[in-house]
């Protein structure tokens, strides 16, 4: 048995470049890992492969499912599985949650089937599965390049301590690309690098989700090194150097949105931790 606290994400830069021909876009992304994790147990178990957790979605949907049936299809041992997540990560909130599970599990399958398999097809294997989950194998500060799948090591953490905030808004990531107005983006002329916290999805999901605006400004107004938001929302984060000067920032956001869920986070070198192996 396995058990593997499985990273968040969040995006301190994203750029989208343009639409490709196979329907995703092509972006430019400067990308922690942070230590917000879900819980995930996974161990041998019969010969049938199930997934605990609590979302309502069919087992042959669910990433974690999926990964674990993209190794075992790989591997010469035939053998059941039986994986539990508890989830800590809020969903549909740009944090790669669900990314983040599944490249957990595939390390944890990989594991408990040897031999174990080359790290280059993992990285394949998380390609398949969806464009975040290579970062989280790779996991630290990356660059993700290409449609998010091509991922380059940047330097470790930067040390800096995050405050999230998570407003009650799930956001559509399909819907958000969709309205974001490819032609614009196109016609930027990109003679700098990204700024941290530069998001071009910020005005596509304010636009769809106004109700998020509130949190984006009071975010922007805290005494940050830099602030914005991850993904394709609804989270939005502001960078510390200095621990107290975030611990009074979580307190703010806390007392001034009781329905928000607040994390204080720091980053982490990989992108996922395994606590314990039997």
């Amino acid at each position: 048995m396995i058990r593997i606290l499985a990273y968040a994400k969040i995006n301190l830069s994203l750029s989208v470049l343009r639409r490709r021909e196979d329907g995703f876009h092509e972006i430019d992304s400067l990308i922690q890992t942070v230590d917000l994790a879900d819980d995930i147990t996974v161990s041998r178990s019969g010969d049938s492969l199930n997934v605990k957790n609590n979302l309502r979605i069919a087992q042959q949907e669910d990433l974690a499912w999926r990964a674990a049936n993209l190794v075992l299809e790989e591997k010469t041992v035939r053998c059941g599985m039986q994986i539990t997540v508890h989830k800590a990560i809020p969903t549909g909130a740009g944090l790669g949650g669900g990314s983040s599970d599944a490249a957990a599990v595939l390390w944890s399958v990989d594991r408990l089937t040897p031999p174990v398999l080359p790290p280059g097809l993992l990285m394949n294997m998380g390609a398949q599965l969806g464009s975040d989950v290579p970062l989280f194998l790779q996991g630290g500060l990356v660059r993700a390049t290409g449609r998010g799948e091509r991922i380059t090591p940047v330097f470790p953490s930067r040390g800096e301590h995050f405050v999230l905030i998570v407003p009650p808004v799930y956001c559509d990531t399909a819907e958000v690309y969709r309205e974001m107005k490819t032609r614009v983006i196109l016609k930027r002329e990109r003679t700098s690098k990204p700024q941290l916290g530069q998001n071009d999805l910020y005005e596509a999901a304010i636009f769809l989700y106004p109700e998020l605006l509130p949190y984006a400004q009071a975010i922007g107004e805290l005494e940050a090194e830099y602030a914005g938001m991850s993904g394709s929302g609804s989270t939005f984060y502001a960078a510390f150097a200095d621990a107290s000067n975030a611990a009074t920032a979580q307190r703010r956001m806390e007392e001034a949105f009781p329905q928000a869920q607040v994390f204080l986070v720091h980053g982490t070198n990989t992108g996922f931790l395994a606590k314990g192996e039997e």
